[in-house]
């Protein structure tokens, strides 16, 4: 009698510990980093009919997560040492959930590895079949602390197969955080996510463009981001719609007008574009940047007057454009002199000269530079140079 009770009070406490380390794990998973993507998942799901509620559905999804562990439990006997391996298929369909990703055509597809899926599958049933026929010992105490670092152990093999094979892609989770932000009128916030991070797609990138836009810091700051799209990254391309937050449409109101369906390049759009009466005065310095993206000086220095009178301030990159043009002409059609940008401008160009290798030079200008618009310039090739809009 005495054993069954220790035995029993010992199942207790590996439970609730156990339980409430997998509660936990899962809500903030849930709640914290995933909220976005599910968001995302659901609104592909039901054609937009419905909104994801980020605290309520942590909640929903932990608890059928945590009934499906009762229900396996049940099933199975497990045992004490081996207990938490009955959290695995809530662990799996777990990694299915936060796996729903859209597809090209809008609909959803799973990102999910289906090779560590089935390979993690197989593990899982030999592992249960191997404690099987380790059963607790009926005679004698087990102390609860043997018992439960074994658990400790493969609860956390399980977190980490959920980590690693759920979807985790930094810049599809910073798209997901940067829409949201920029639908909520957040753009401080939006250009905060992922911002010490290289990676970027043309859809972040568009998302941060804009939000830079609406705060009327295109000139100040578009470099200060990476830019591999050059123009094209201006604009939004038309699989963003795809999102929970529909962006597109916020984006072309602000601007002033929409392209046509024949109409694939973004600066001859945005050219078309600052002509009509719809335009509004954003478009301006977003032909501007699409100059500066293009490489294309000369056109820049053309309309540049035309929005920017003389003496009036002229944002950082304009400037660091018009010294570049000043050093490239020996007879430049637009005279701009600033003493501290032509120096600077030199301090880059000798920097790079002490270089012989160009794969060397750009990475240690990058270091110094890379934030200008002069690195970009020299050295920052362009991933897509169409696409679609």
């Amino acid at each position: 009698m005495y054993e069954s009770t220790y035995m029993k009070r010992t199942a207790r406490i590996i439970s609730g510990v156990c339980g409430s380390l997998f509660i936990l794990f899962i809500f903030f998973y849930l709640f914290v980093m995933q909220a976005d993507l599910l968001a995302t998942a659901q609104h592909l799901l039901s054609k937009g009919q419905t909104v994801y509620s980020p605290l309520w559905g942590a909640c929903i999804i932990t608890l059928l997560l945590l009934l499906l562990q009762v229900l396996f439990r049940r099933l199975v006997a497990y045992p004490l040492r081996f207990y938490v391996l009955s959290y695995f298929p809530s662990c799996l369909v777990l990694v299915m959930l936060t796996s729903i990703v859209p597809d090209r055509d809008g609909d959803v597809c799973f990102s999910v590895n289906w090779i560590w899926f089935v390979i993690s599958f197989v593990l899982h049933a030999l592992l249960t079949w191997a404690s099987l026929h380790f059963p607790d010992r009926n005679n004698g105490k087990q102390r609860v602390f043997s018992l439960l670092w074994v658990n400790f152990l493969l609860l956390a093999l399980q977190f980490c197969v959920v980590g690693g094979m759920s979807n985790t892609n930094d810049v599809y989770h910073y798209k997901l955080r940067a829409v949201r932000y920029i639908v909520q009128g957040q753009d401080p916030m939006a250009l905060q996510v992922g911002v010490k991070s290289l990676d970027a797609d043309r859809s972040l990138t568009a998302m941060r463009v804009f939000a830079l836009g609406r705060q009327n810091q295109l000139g100040e700051s578009l470099f200060e981001y990476p830019q591999y799209y050059g123009s094209q990254g201006l604009i939004p391309a038309s699989s963003d719609t795809i999102y929970a937050h529909d962006w597109i449409s916020l984006f072309y109101k602000t601007v002033g007008g929409r392209p046509g369906k024949d109409l694939r390049n973004a600066t001859r759009f945005l050219e078309l574009l600052v002509q009509s009466p719809s335009a509004t005065p954003i478009s301006h310095d977003y032909l501007l940047c699409a100059y500066l993206l293009d490489r294309n000086l000369d056109a820049f220095v053309r309309m540049l007057p035309c929005y920017y009178e003389a003496g009036a301030r002229i944002p950082r990159y304009y400037k660091e454009a018009l010294a570049l043009y000043e050093n490239l002409h020996e007879t430049p059609s637009l005279a701009y002199k600033d003493s501290i940008m032509e120096t600077e401008l030199k301090d880059f160009l000798a920097y790079g000269m002490q270089y012989s290798d160009l794969t060397e030079r750009s990475n240690q200008c990058r270091r110094m530079y890379g934030d200008t618009y002069w690195w970009y310039y020299y050295y920052q090739l362009d991933s897509v140079c169409e696409s679609d809009l």
